[in-house]
C-alpha cells in the first residue's frame, strides 16, 4: 500500500512541476522583451539601439530599435513582416532572418509591442 501511495505523490508532483514548466515557458516565449533579449538582442542590442555584439559583423548594420524618426516611419505591419519574413521581404537586410517558422504569431505580435516600447513610438 505505501508504494502505491509514493507512486501516485510522485505522479502528482511530477503533473504539477510539469504545468508549473509549461507555464513559465509560455511566459517566457509571450513576453516581448524576452523574446527580443533572446532573438534579436545579439545584433540589434540588449538596449535596441543596434550595437549588439555581432552588429560589428554585419554589411548594413542591424536598425536602431530606439531610434524615434526610424521606427515612426514603419507601421506595425511592415514590423510584423520583417520579423515574420526576414529583411529581404520588407527590402531591408537580407542578413535579418525569417523568425516566421521559430516564433508564432502572438510572439511577434508581441515582439511589435516590444519594438513600440523601445521607441517610444507609434509608428504609422
Amino acid at each position: 500500500m505505501r508504494k502505491i501511495v509514493i507512486f501516485f505523490v510522485v505522479i502528482i508532483f511530477t503533473s504539477l512541476y510539469s504545468m508549473h514548466a509549461r507555464a513559465e515557458e509560455g511566459y517566457f516565449f509571450t513576453s516581448g522583451e524576452k523574446i527580443y533579449n533572446r532573438y534579436c538582442s545579439p545584433c540589434h542590442g540588449i538596449k535596441g539601439d543596434g550595437k549588439g555584439f555581432n552588429a560589428k559583423n554585419l554589411d548594413p548594420r542591424p536598425a536602431n530599435h530606439t531610434n524615434i524618426e526610424l521606427m515612426n516611419r514603419r507601421t506595425d505591419k511592415e514590423l510584423y513582416d520583417a520579423i515574420s519574413r526576414g529583411g529581404r521581404f520588407v527590402g531591408k537586410s537580407t542578413l535579418m532572418p525569417p523568425w516566421g517558422e521559430t516564433l508564432n504569431k502572438p510572439q511577434i505580435e508581441s515582439l511589435v509591442l516590444y519594438l513600440r516600447k523601445l521607441c517610444t513610438c507609434r509608428g504609422l
